[in-house]
């Protein structure tokens, strides 16, 4: 993994990976702030390691929105208190929930970056099948 960040003097700058994207980084509109690129980080993470995992049980599904909200300690370091990570899935049959519920703490146990966040925050993880 490389990846590169340029800054100017003030909190502006560019986020690029090897492949060529790029985020805008700042506090303006049409950037992303430090705790906006984490839960994107976690999100993706997770979200990979479950379609790694459905995909060898054979769960069928349309499309899978992931909602996250945390709270951040009052005290410095400012290191997250709590997660909720809820994981929409849509178009599964409704009598797969177990399964997909299963595949999902799967997902939250061999998720790196789940697990790393979990070294400092509590997580909670919700499963809807919509």
């Amino acid at each position: 993994m490389q990846v590169k960040v340029d800054f100017s003097r003030e909190f502006k700058g560019s986020f690029e990976n090897e492949r060529g994207a790029s985020l805008k980084l700042g506090r303006e509109a049409g950037e992303f702030e430090p705790y906006e690129l984490l839960p994107a980080a976690l999100a993706a993470c997770f979200y990979a390691t479950f379609l790694g995992i459905v995909e060898k049980q054979k769960l069928d599904f349309e499309a899978a929105e992931i909602e996250l909200s945390g709270k951040k300690r009052e005290e410095a370091p400012t290191f997250l208190e709590s997660v909720l990570l809820v994981l929409k899935i849509k178009g599964a049959e409704k009598s797969l929930e177990p399964k997909f519920s299963r595949a999902a703490e799967l997902a939250a146990k061999y998720c790196s970056i789940y697990q790393t966040i979990a070294q400092v925050a509590k997580m909670e993880l919700k499963l809807e099948l919509i």
